[in-house]
Formats: C-alpha cells, structure tokens, sequence
C-alpha cells in the first residue's frame, strides 16, 4: 500500500511521470485475493486522466473502478459522455462493470487531486492498510 501511494505522490510532483501500479489485497473475511490498481497517464496533461479500481485477482473482474478524464457509453446511449464516473459491479450484464454513473461528490469531494481520491476510495470501499 506504502509502494502505491508512493508512485502517486511522484506522479503528482515528478513530470512526465506515469503510473500503472498494482497492489495485492488479501481478504480478511472470505479468503478471496484482491487487486488495488491505480493508472494515471501523463500527468502534464492540460486534463488529467487516472482511475482506481478493485477487482477480483482470479478472474480480473472488477468490482468497483472510479475514472477520472475518461469518457463512456452506458446501455442505450448513442454517443460516449466526458464526465468522472464510478463503475459497480453489476450481475446483470456479461461485463460486470458495463454501466457507469456520476461521481457522488460527497464521496469524491476533490477528483483534481488524484491522492485525494485515492485515499476516498479507500474509504468508499472499506479497504483497511493493515500497516497504519
């Protein structure tokens, strides 16, 4: 956890600096391995683009992804919508992070800062560093 949230600090004060780092999450209660991921591109973009998602290590099927940047098509829309979005896990369709919705600023209040909602998707998913 230390590892990853040391890439994202340097991708915020290095230039030029990418990140795609992953961290190993055991879980605690049902045994199952998780994986953290965090992308960010080029961080001297004149808009940033990043994500932070949760997926199931076995099968790498997600279960929750926040992007910020990036744009999407829900079901039944025609045309791909700009906005910062959060993907969940859904079982009714094959891929399971299929539909997007907005951004729930209160659970997101500062998506410009990419450490921010990285520590707010900690907490939005309940994920606990066990070396704090």
């Amino acid at each position: 956890m230390d590892e990853l949230r040391k890439k994202i600090e340097n991708s915020i004060t290095l230039d030029n600096t990418e990140i795609d780092g992953n961290a190993v999450i055991l879980g605690v209660v049902d045994n199952i391995e998780y994986i953290l991921h965090v992308y960010c591109g080029d961080p001297v973009l004149p808009k940033p683009k990043y994500s932070v998602h949760l997926r199931f290590k076995k099968s790498n099927i997600q279960l929750v992804r926040v992007d910020i940047g990036g744009r999407h098509t829900n079901p039944g829309e025609k045309v791909a919508k700009a906005y910062p979005h959060i993907h969940i896990y859904n079982p009714n369709y094959s891929k399971k992070d299929k539909v997007a919705y907005r951004v729930n600023t209160e659970d997101f209040p500062n998506i410009h800062n990419i450490m921010v909602t990285f520590e707010n998707f900690l907490k939005f998913t309940n994920i606990h560093d066990q070396s704090v």
